[in-house]
């Protein structure tokens, strides 16, 4: 009955929704009838305004087009005159003004609903005659004392409505020039931009303003439509209620069915967990048949009973005291109990106890919901012990790492020591084999100082290996991302594999495209590292034939990219079997190979871990008895272009005298300059063609090993034929300070080395001039006072014996306290410092002469470390402690003379 009485109710405010709703669509139509019949009429006025601005606005237009085109162009004709006249004279044309009055007339006699009439209260005598109505002098009134750009009525007769329409007729240039010198104007002082009058145009409106207009059939008919559907859409709206109900009556039915299906679950999840039910006192009233099982009770031994029976006495009285409080103040309690049943044997539970309530919302009973856990402790108890024991053995190996980062601490130290030990006599060795190279000497004395040299280079070469190997495998070398010269450190870093490549009667060739970027950003110090490493172990094992270089460049984006470097050999080859073995520490393909050619085994292992310290891959593919192929791509970032190779240059034309096959590099230069380039293997052809060459500015390429004739003979030739001595370059593959005086005796100082870099040959066609770094010798202004801290007597000899020979002095001291006291006494332009010497060492002594400069206000005097401590962390703790820069030992001549001519070039260091 009261489900009936609920739809009675509900089908009585469907009723009274919808004739709420009809009334509200019928009121709206009203409405909007209503706005219709307002909405047309201001419509329709507002077009009749559109259409007079319009047209009065054609008739300005038509004038100015009259007045700006056609007046203008006749004015000055004789055969033409243009006057208000032009009906009586033959071959003229009116005036604007006049042109104006008659257009309107004519457009107002041709249509009889429009009428145009230009007004003026200052009219011409043949016009004076005509009367202005009230809208004339109001709109004279309006447009020229208000300024206003228009002014418009709409007037009514008979139903029939009227627009009168006035626009400003403004004096232009030649209209004030006209009107002020004619005889017959009444008024004589008109200025540009006075209005001269008004232009009048009057439309009537054939509407007539009752329920025939068809517009507002229009209106009254989209109302009613719009009406009809709002009833429409209002019925389909009840329509589509009804069907709501009926499926939410659905719904509930459904819903009614899913309530018992949960309790049916809910049944049997109560069947699975523990759970039991007490009153406010805690004596048990329900349990199911899980909680039994476990516990081992019957319902008649539980039911009543206190909940404690099962408690094991292994929680504290305080846990329990805040469970009971929690639950009693009306929120759930969640936690782990560890129980105990009728046996004995204890069981762990993760509980959940929470109070419930009776229909009047009062607490009268408490749940608890338990879950079995007792397998997880025992699985939480075994993780517990395994952890324990984890705890201990980590406590040993932490032990053990700290005695293995003290051993690699004490390696390192080794490592460094012995660095400094051997470099020191190396310097010694190295340096003064240079020094008795440049003396006369004997060819077998030269042979044997060659040994000596080149013996020495190796040592160095195996010493530096092996700290590199060693910073590697201690995680502590350092990749250093910078911008660099991308062709040119390849074409350097090949020069000194050129020469050895000549000395062992192979070639050394380098491909190396024009699309490779002139500047990446990398690591140039170890790519430098690994393409010398390689270049150096494909001449080594290669006993006739050429080593290939090839680069290619595979771009990703515009800036970045890979670069991929090919270094194949025509050698001895490697099996497959061992292909894999090369790149392992201390190892090679064979043991013979060690006995054979020498070496650590440590080259291509350094390599390959470089390359993959730089993101890089690296890889072989040989063959024996017929060479190998090393390659290494490397991801590279802002790659460019060199403006300067990149522009174009004057020279037309090169000739090359030159049978050797590593000019790769230079054609791709030239052609893509689109400079002629002819090659020649004759020397008598060579010079002739040069001699007869139309181009006068063609340059002259030359290798100084052509056959059984010298470059210094060939440029003899070239000069004798007038060949100017600034078009001749000699490109060799290596230049000895000999062969630089010869040259520069006959006035050539271009000089290049295989593999010539693109900036190098550009410079040199361009005509600037590179010589490599020799040893200039100071005069008396120029001399250098130079104070160096050594302990160990030969190197002090050696480094007396290179500053002096340059014109400098030189004051010696063994130790660090030494030099500090010296400088103290004395004026020096340098300091070159030691860092490992007795008393004080060298960092400590810059440390005190930077304190003294700073105290006193002097300027800094140049420091430069000279040590044979080359480490990182040496060079940092020079630069930290104020040095300028750092030599490291073996001491390179060409670095030290670069020094001290960059500072005799400064005058003040």
């Amino acid at each position: 009955m009261k489900k009936y009485n609920q739809q009675q109710l509900l089908e009585k405010q469907r009723t009274q929704f919808r004739w709420v709703m009809i009334s509200l669509a019928f009121l709206c139509a009203l409405v909007f009838v209503v706005l219709g019949i307002w909405v047309v009429k201001g419509t329709e006025e507002d077009h009749l305004v559109r259409s007079a601005r319009a047209y009065a606005k054609a008739v300005d237009s038509f004038r100015a087009f009259y007045t700006d085109v056609i007046v203008k162009s006749v004015i000055g004709n004789p055969w033409v005159e243009v006057t208000e006249h032009y009906r009586d004279q033959p071959g003229a044309i009116p005036i604007p003004a006049t042109m104006t009055i008659d257009l309107v007339e004519f457009m107002s006699s041709q249509d009889e609903n429009i009428s145009v009439r230009l007004i003026s209260d200052f009219p011409f005598p043949q016009r004076a005659s005509r009367t202005l109505s009230e809208f004339d002098l109001a709109a004279l009134n309006v447009i020229r004392n208000q300024q206003a750009d228009e002014y418009y009525n709409f007037s009514y007769d008979q139903n029939r409505k009227e627009l009168s329409f006035a626009s400003p007729i403004i004096m232009q240039q030649t209209c004030v020039a006209c009107h002020n010198n004619h005889v017959d104007s009444p008024k004589t002082d008109w200025k540009v931009g006075d209005v001269r009058g008004i232009q009048v145009v009057s439309i009537p409106s054939e509407v007539v303003l009752n329920s025939s207009d068809y517009r507002l059939y229009y209106l009254i008919g989209f109302v009613l439509f719009a009406f009809s559907a709002a009833v429409s859409a209002l019925f389909y709206m009840d329509s589509r209620i009804r069907k709501v109900f009926s499926l939410l009556q659905t719904k509930n039915s459904e819903l009614e069915a899913t309530t018992t299906e949960l309790k049916q679950q809910q049944k049997a999840l109560d069947q699975h967990a523990i759970v039991s039910m007490t009153d406010l006192k805690g004596d048990i009233i329900y349990v199911n048949e899980h909680f039994k099982t476990i516990s081992g009770y019957a319902d008649h031994e539980l039911l009543g009973e206190n909940h404690r029976i099962i408690n094991s006495g292994y929680h504290a009285q305080a846990m329990f005291e805040n469970m009971w409080n929690r639950v009693c103040s009306g929120q759930a309690w969640h936690g782990e109990l560890k129980n105990i049943n009728k046996s004995g044997e204890y069981y762990w539970v993760t509980a959940t106890i929470m109070p419930l309530y009776n229909a009047d919302g009062e607490m009268d009973r408490f749940i608890s919901i338990r879950t079995d856990i007792t397998q997880q402790k025992k699985l939480e108890h075994d993780l517990k012990s395994s952890n324990e024991e984890l705890f201990a053995l980590n406590l040993v190996l932490e032990d053990a790492r700290r005695e293995a980062e003290a051993a690699s601490q004490t390696k390192s130290a080794f490592l460094a020591n012995m660095s400094h030990e051997i470099r020191t006599p190396m310097t010694g060795i190295m340096g003064m084999t240079d020094l008795a190279l440049d003396t006369q000497l004997t060819a077998t004395q030269r042979g044997y100082l060659d040994v000596v040299r080149s013996s020495s280079q190796a040592l160095l070469s195996i010493l530096n290996d092996i700290l590199d190997f060693s910073k590697i495998d201690a995680g502590k070398l350092q990749i250093e991302v910078v911008k660099f010269e991308l062709k040119e450190l390849v074409c350097y870093c090949l020069k000194p594999a050129a020469v050895i490549a000549r000395k062992k009667g192979i070639s050394l060739r380098l491909d190396m495209p024009t699309n490779i970027p002139d500047i990446c950003i990398a690591d140039p110090i170890r790519l430098r590292q690994v393409l010398v490493n390689i270049c150096d172990n494909a001449i080594k094992f290669t006993e006739a034939g050429q080593v290939t270089v090839s680069l290619r460049w595979t771009a990703d984006t515009h800036a970045t990219g890979h670069l991929h470097i090919d270094v194949t050999d025509q050698g001895i080859g490697i099996p497959k079997e061992k292909q894999r073995l090369i790149f392992d520490a201390f190892a090679q393909a064979d043991n013979t190979t060690t006995r054979s050619f020498g070496g650590t085994g440590l080259g291509l292992s350094i390599c390959m871990k470089l390359i993959e310290l730089m993101q890089g891959h690296m890889g072989v593919v040989s063959q024996v008895g017929k060479g190998s192929r090393f390659w290494f791509e490397l991801p590279c970032q802002g790659a460019e272009y060199n403006k300067k190779i990149l522009k174009s240059v004057e020279v037309q034309s090169v000739f090359i005298l030159d049978k050797q096959i590593n000019n790769n590099v230079v054609n791709a230069c030239l052609d893509s300059k689109n400079v002629q380039i002819s090659y020649f293997d004759n020397r008598t052809e060579f010079v002739e063609n040069i001699y007869l060459a139309s181009d006068k500015n063609v340059k002259c390429l030359i290798n100084n090993c052509f056959g059984d004739f010298s470059a210094v003979e060939i440029i003899h030739d070239l000069i004798a034929h007038d060949i100017k001595k600034h078009n001749i370059i000699l490109i060799a593959d290596h230049v000895s300070e000999s062969e630089i005086n010869d040259a520069q005796t006959l006035g050539v100082s271009q000089l290049l080395t295989h593999p010539v870099a693109p900036v190098e040959l550009f410079n040199m066609l361009e005509g600037i001039e590179h010589v490599p770094v020799k040893e200039r010798v100071a005069d008396a202004s120029e001399c250098l006072s130079i104070l160096v801290a050594e302990d160990n007597k030969v190197n002090q000899k050696l480094i007396t014996a290179l500053i002096t020979k340059q014109g400098h002095t030189v004051t010696l001291v063994e130790n660090g306290l030494e030099a500090w006291q010296t400088f103290m006494q004395n004026t020096y332009d340098l300091v070159l410092m030691d860092m490992q010497m007795p008393i004080m060492g060298g960092v400590d002594a810059t440390r005190s002469i930077r304190e003294h400069e700073t105290s006193h206000q002097l300027p800094p005097t140049p420091i430069y470390a000279m040590t044979a401590n080359v480490l990182p962390a040496d060079k940092q703790a020079c630069l930290s402690a104020g040095m300028n820069g750092h030599l490291g030992k073996p001491i390179k001549v060409t670095e030290l003379t670069t020094l001290l001519n960059s500072l005799m070039k400064s005058g003040v260091p």
